[in-house]
């Protein structure tokens, strides 16, 4: 599961940017194709008794979206993204191209006062 890859990152430059400093809460920017219960349960397992196990977890999603010559026009889903920037249709099953853009990313750490 590549979610848990992508959240031990997430973790890496948290620690690092917090430099041994308390951390209230972790703000992150997410691709929907990431299931929100997997992003906070690797997050959970991957902060429990580390410098981050008493932060919240703030998660913002973004859409992944494919035009098609189909005529799908929309939302991806998790099981439709098979690599960076490649996708298979949900509707008509045809490998596409899409923006390739981060799939999660780290927008704040707030130290805790």
């Amino acid at each position: 599961m590549h979610e848990v890859g992508l959240v031990a990152e997430l973790v890496d430059a948290a620690v690092a940017r917090a430099a041994g400093r308390p951390v209230s809460l972790i703000r992150v920017r997410h691709a929907t194709t990431i299931p929100d219960d997997v992003l906070r349960q690797a997050f959970e397992m991957l902060t429990e008794g580390g410098p981050l196990a008493a932060a919240e977890l703030v998660a913002e999603p973004f859409e992944v979206l494919l035009t098609c010559p189909c005529g799908f026009d929309g939302a991806l889903g998790h099981d439709d993204v098979v690599g960076p920037g490649l996708a298979v249709c949900p509707s008509c099953s045809e490998m596409r191209t899409v923006a390739r853009e981060a799939e999660m990313e780290l927008l704040e750490v707030r130290l805790a006062l």
